[in-house]
């Protein structure tokens, strides 16, 4: 059973099925790209509309069409917003006092109403205040406000160092008409730095309160369960005040803070004291219950290893888990997991995605093809509904595109001389969705679809295995014909040499019965030499007959053997007798090889009996056991030792033939012919005659060569 399992595993690895496995992954490997999910390439590049300016695309009338938002300083010197339609037709124009910021949070678009109008709202400086304007371009009044003063700016060492945060349109009151909120964060003066809101409907604007707390709105939620959004902040322990102004809430320390839409605190503030350290916090609800998860990523040496927490709606730590600190850089982002609102996916350098559960326990994890940092921004860019990945690789000269599954990355040469500023998707009416992206001066666009190759993938697969099965089964085919071709020459050579080998012993045997003739003659018995000359005459006759045979039936070889015994009786005056015994259940329709017997029979009675001159015996039995046949030839002779020494002396011609034809008919048959010569003794030591004992399998055989 053990041989069987290993011949069985053995014939599998070697079987042409297994062996196109390894090369048709090999030739996969080497294939070009082109079984991607997702194809993208550009499909236009070059300068941006104005100069030094920022470039939206929003769809304003709910064509399905993205109109083309420009946001730039005209040679007024007057701040400008121009759109164009899908066609580039200038469909408006608006100007505002002061200049534009170029900066990405300087300008937004969206539907600020239940009706889903879309306003645009943006910023503008004239000089140390920032005012803040909004426009509905598709309405009738387009104006929604204009001039509304945000703040001073006042210059450190002439620089307007500051940063506007992200901007939203929330509706905080829930009456179908959304604020604005947004903030602005001074740099090393730490002052102004507050978030605001404006309510569209009423006019109101409302700041913060907390000093030089630099923050931006992350995130929104109803914490209190009263129906209405609070605004969750990401806090950045900047370390700029250094206590030049007197504030509860220092930017020497992250906080973990809430506001409701008054921005009263939600919940006590909690501080995490040291310089450098980000606080990014995530809301996911759990039934009726709402729970923060905090990335807490200090960016300076001696400020610890960044860490994971758990805080409940009141503020209070339930777990915290530290991250490792193995990478050179540690860069990290957390947002909330699509898949499910209990589980939030942590970004790392690296291109490591790892989602977490409210155990702070990784559930899953992947790795994006070598990103240089975290995930940069989510977008939808083809209009599915599901947002793809934007992750910027480690020279900047690229970045990753992935599904919202963080799967099927692309990695896109950036074709722009910078890094990107700016990205965002452009709509068109029944297609696919684009992606823009700006560096300063320069854009380019991007078609991301579906690639229709993606699903062929398996059935081209399964065609290369099968091409490369084919040619495996071809060559084996050829080596295969190539082979039998060369296995039947040699048969057919062989065959050749057998027949030779017969041809050498009939003219042995004729010499020996013509001299046994011969010598009736001299001695006066013309009967028996004549009746020898006919039994001669009959061998001669089955012999030439069966000159193009290899073996022929028991019963044949038995009758042949027969008429030799009667000439070498007559010719030695019948000094030995002669008896043959078969078993009932011998078939004499078998095949044996031609002369198996004839050779030691000659021998017997060439070496054995005939030194004897009377008195021999000739034993012939033949049984068959299971599938061989086994023939015994005994006789009471000299033996071999004596008849080497006293007896004729022969040329072993005889036993030679025999033993190169059963080796050639032993070399095309699994079963082998085989025989054993003995030399029985008596009790004194000395020689009793010679046995030979030939066995012969009955399903031999003899036919090696077929056209």
């Amino acid at each position: 059973m053990k041989r069987l399992w290993r011949y069985s595993l053995r014939h599998f690895w070697l079987s042409p099925w297994f062996i196109a496995l390894p090369v048709t992954v090999l030739i996969i490997l080497f294939l070009p790209d082109i079984f991607r999910k997702y194809s993208v390439e550009v499909v236009d590049s070059g300068a941006t509309h104005k100069p030094n300016a920022l470039e939206l695309y929003q769809d304003l009338n709910g064509d399905g069409n993205s109109e083309q938002i420009v946001y730039f300083d005209n040679t007024e010197g007057k701040a400008s917003l121009k759109i164009n339609d899908h066609k580039g037709f200038i469909l408006d124009h608006f100007y505002f006092p002061g200049k534009i910021l170029l900066k990405v949070d300087a300008i937004t678009v969206g539907a600020y109403d239940s009706t889903g109008s879309v306003g645009i709202f943006l910023f503008t400086r004239v000089g140390d205040s920032l005012f803040l304007h909004g426009i509905a371009p598709m309405r009738s009044e387009k104006v929604l406000f204009r001039d509304l003063f945000i703040g001073a700016l006042e210059p450190e060492n002439g620089e307007n160092d500051f940063s506007l945060t992200t901007t939203w349109l929330i509706d905080l009151d829930r009456d179908g008409i959304k604020e604005i909120v947004s903030g602005i964060m001074a740099g090393f003066r730490a002052q102004p730095r507050f978030l605001f809101s404006y309510n569209l409907k009423t006019g109101e604007l409302k700041k913060t309160d907390t000093g030089v707390l630099f923050q931006s709105v992350t995130d929104t939620a109803d914490l209190n369960g009263d129906g209405r959004p609070e605004l969750i902040t990401d806090t950045y322990a900047i370390d700029n005040n250094q206590g030049r102004i007197s504030a509860r809430y220092d930017d020497n320390s992250a906080w973990l803070v809430a506001y409701d839409r008054d921005f009263n605190f939600c919940l006590p503030p909690v501080q995490f004291p040291g310089r450098y350290i980000r606080l990014a916090p995530e809301v996911v609800r759990i039934k009726s219950s709402h729970f923060f998860f905090i990335l807490l990523e200090p960016r300076n040496a001696g400020t610890g290893t960044a860490r994971l927490m758990l805080f409940n709606a009141k503020g209070e730590k339930m777990r915290e888990r530290q991250l490792d600190d193995t990478l050179r850089h540690r860069f990290y982002d957390l947002f909330r997991s699509r898949e499910s609102d209990c589980s939030v996916f942590l970004s790392r350098e690296g291109g490591i995605i790892e989602r977490y559960d409210t155990s702070l326990t990784v559930v899953e994890r992947k790795r994006i093809e070598s990103p240089g940092s975290t995930l940069f921004q989510c977008i939808d860019i083809d209009g599915d509904g599901k947002q793809e990945c934007l992750f910027r690789a480690a020279n900047e000269k690229a970045f990753i595109i992935t599904d919202n599954e963080f799967s099927h990355p692309i990695r896109l040469d950036n074709p722009l001389p910078g890094q990107i500023m700016l990205s965002q998707s452009i709509r068109e009416a029944g297609k696919r969705g684009k992606l823009c992206i700006q560096d300063g001066n320069k854009r380019a666009v991007f078609s991301w679809e579906p690639n229709p190759w993606y699903y062929f993938r398996y059935p081209v697969y399964f065609l290369i295995f099968l091409i490369v099965l084919g040619f495996i089964l071809l060559v084996q085919y050829l080596q295969r014909k190539r082979m039998r071709q060369q296995i039947a020459a040699e048969k057919k050579i062989t065959e050749l040499q057998l027949l030779l080998l017969n041809n050498q012993l009939d003219p042995h045997f004729t010499f020996n019965a013509i001299n046994s003739i011969s010598a009736m003659i001299l001695d006066g018995k013309p009967d028996d030499a004549n009746r020898n000359l006919l039994s001669l005459s009959r061998l001669m006759r089955s012999t030439v007959l069966q000159t193009d045979k290899l073996s022929r039936t028991l019963g044949e070889e038995l009758d042949f053997l027969q008429h030799y015994i009667n000439l070498m009786q007559s010719r030695m005056n019948d000094s030995f007798t002669c008896r043959m015994d078969l078993d009932d259940q011998v078939d004499m329709q078998v095949q044996v090889p031609k002369m198996i017997t004839q050779i030691f029979v000659e021998n017997a009675i060439k070496h054995g009996l005939k030194p004897l001159q009377s008195g021999g015996m000739l034993e012939i039995r033949i049984r068959q056991e299971k599938s061989e046949l086994v023939i015994g030839i005994s006789d009471n002779g000299v033996g071999r030792k004596e008849a080497g020494v006293h007896g004729e002396h022969g040329t072993g011609k005889g036993i030679s033939i025999i033993d190169q034809t059963i080796r050639i008919i032993n070399k095309f048959n699994k079963r082998k012919i085989n025989y054993v010569i003995v030399d029985p003794e008596d009790e004194q030591g000395q020689s009793t005659g010679t046995t030979v004992i030939i066995t012969i399998p009955v399903d031999m055989n003899y036919s090696f060569y077929k056209s």
